[in-house]
């Protein structure tokens, strides 16, 4: 009712907002206006609808309320989702303005009770950004003292530094000094200004009055009535005022504008450098993907990269395999020892390799038994060492080919098919190696070993010395072959220690890389699959296409700042 949407309307010299009784305005309304010089006619669109130009302001008027619509529906209630409007023309400023619902006092049909507070909330929401120029519109025939534009405006911007009051239906004050004053800005103080303008009434807007005409008559009566200050009335002295106040709030804030500019366009630019450029030679670049892949894989196992976790933790791709060496072939082989009933065991074989005989001595093939069931402990910890070794090598190349094949979901997902392949062939080699050296280990039981031989004259000459003491030769006996059981699992825990790192690194991971390139170029690098590998992710497009229309928009930011500075 106070008729801002009817000044919008005359700043923009067009009928495109809808009108009615009660609140119209449900969602702010974003109006970007900018000035084409080039531009034959006035031409509008709608950012949810970037690709559809309206040339009839009628259909923009219909759109407005289709999509006001859309989410309040048929009811009075708002919502703070902005609507952005944008309209390009020869004959106006470039300007931003932005249309807001109008307080509601007492809310009616199915608004809720507390409609007020909703609508100065939504209000405060725009108008509290110190960087914005609040337009206080207020009608003439109302006491502006009892303003609440004017009221809402001063509860953000105490000092009315960035507050601008517009009277519309300046006609229908009264020919007072008081209503002189004010419009005058003598009475209430307001240091942007407080300027009058006439609309057209609703009579005249049916009538299909051009705005040109209402423009007209506004100059005739302000002439008329207030000569004295007729050149600082009117819509056309608003446009220039609101023009005017925005060159000199953008010049104040330059400097930090400068710097903000600046900052956007290293940030855009490092997200076009990290998204890389359109691809011109797909299978070169193929060729060279694949070659940098293998060399990631290379430099991140001697240590020269690192890879990020998924627990966030970055380390080389090396290390990471060592530790879990650490993790589970030492510390697994550490924990085995011998069982608490060894010795009834040493006890029952004995006297098993002596059959109906009691034994007078202790045969070989008793310990030689023994030895091999402790052998064949070692065989789990090991077959779990080479599965952990494959996951973590799996783990290291997902990681790799996420980062170097980003950009191209098929070649990553294709290069990890060549990679797991190749990898399941290095670790049967790995598993066979192995299992075949257990094999031997647990069929000869090598007592002449150098170490064996070594401490076990020591053992002999320990529980020699304790028969004469007690003179019990079958605990002594069992004691002995303990004692030479712990020797032996030892030195084959320390073998297992040094050779199960060794067959991975030459099968798993020397092997592996000696054949990643070949196999990654045999598999993949094909003229006929070039197209689909080389295809990248839609978001990336998407997201290179963006980037790039920001820098530019920054670039031209740029170049008007540089005018102005």
């Amino acid at each position: 009712s106070a008729g801002k949407s009817s000044v919008l309307e005359s700043i923009v010299r067009k009928n495109f907002l809808p009108r009615g009784g009660g609140i119209v305005t449900r969602r702010p309304l974003i109006i970007q206006i900018t000035q084409e010089i080039l531009s034959t006619e006035s031409w509008a669109c709608f950012l949810h609808q970037p690709d559809k130009k309206y040339t009839d302001f009628d259909e923009v008027r219909d759109e407005i309320v289709a999509e006001t619509n859309r989410l309040c529906g048929d009811s009075k209630n708002i919502l703070p989702d902005p609507i952005t409007l944008k309209i390009y023309s020869a004959d106006l400023p470039s300007l931003t303005l932005v249309d807001l619902p109008g307080i509601v006092k007492v809310p009616v049909g199915d608004q809720p009770e507390n409609i007020e507070e909703q609508t100065i909330n939504l209000v405060k929401s725009f108008v509290q950004n110190p960087n914005s120029i609040i337009l206080a519109v207020s009608p003439g025939n109302v006491d502006l003292a009892n303003s609440e534009a004017l009221k809402l405006a001063r509860q953000v911007d105490p000092d009315s530094r960035r507050t601008l009051a517009v009277i519309t239906k300046a006609d229908l004050m009264e020919r007072t000094t008081e209503n002189r004053l004010v419009l005058e800005g003598k009475s209430i103080p307001v240091k942007l200004g407080i300027i009058g303008v006439i609309n057209r009434n609703q009579a005249k807007i049916d009538e299909g009055q051009p705005i040109a005409d209402s423009l007209e008559e506004e100059e005739l009566f302000f002439k008329t009535n207030y000569h004295y200050i007729a050149g600082e009335m009117g819509t056309p002295f608003l446009t220039k005022r609101l023009c005017q106040i925005l060159l000199e709030n953008v010049k104040e804030c330059l400097p930090e504008l400068i710097l903000r500019i600046t900052e956007q366009k290293v940030i855009q630019q490092n997200i076009l450098e990290s998204l890389g450029a359109k691809i011109d030679d797909p299978f070169g670049m193929l060729v060279q993907l694949l070659y940098k892949f293998c060399q990631t894989f290379d430099d991140n196992m001697e240590g020269k990269e690192t890879i990020r976790l998924h627990n966030g933790k970055e380390i080389s791709g090396g290390r990471h395999l060592f530790q879990q060496f650490e993790n589970t072939i030492c510390s697994e082989l550490d924990l085995i020892i011998l069982p608490e009933d060894i010795e009834q065991q040493i006890e029952d074989e004995i006297m098993s390799s002596s059959g109906a005989k009691p034994p007078l001595f202790t045969p070989n093939i008793t310990f030689e038994n023994l030895a091999s069931n402790q052998v064949k402990i070692y065989v789990r910890p090991v077959k779990k060492a080479i599965k952990k070794c494959c996951e973590t090598i799996t783990e290291i190349t997902m990681l790799l080919s996420k980062e170097v094949f980003r950009r191209f979901p098929n070649l990553k997902r294709e290069a990890h098919h060549v990679c797991l392949s190749l990898l399941i062939s290095k670790t049967q080699a790995v598993e066979q190696f192995l299992n075949n050296y257990l094999k031997c280990e647990i069929c000869y039981i090598n007592t002449n070993h150098k170490l064996f031989a070594k401490d076990r004259r020591r053992i002999e000459e320990e529980t020699r010395d304790e028969e004469d003491i007690d003179g019990k030769f079958e605990k002594r006996n069992i004691k002995r072959i303990k004692a030479l059981l712990d020797l032996y699992t030892s030195i084959i825990k320390n073998q297992l220690m040094d050779i199960v790192p060794k067959t991975v690194m030459s099968f798993m991971v020397y092997g592996f890389k000696e054949d990643l390139h070949k196999e990654l170029i045999q598999r993949l690098v094909d003229q006929n699959k070039v197209d689909q590998l080389m295809k990248e992710d839609m978001f990336i497009e998407e997201k290179r296409g963006k980037a790039a229309k920001m820098l530019q928009a920054l670039e031209q930011a740029d170049a008007i700042t540089c005018l102005m500075d």
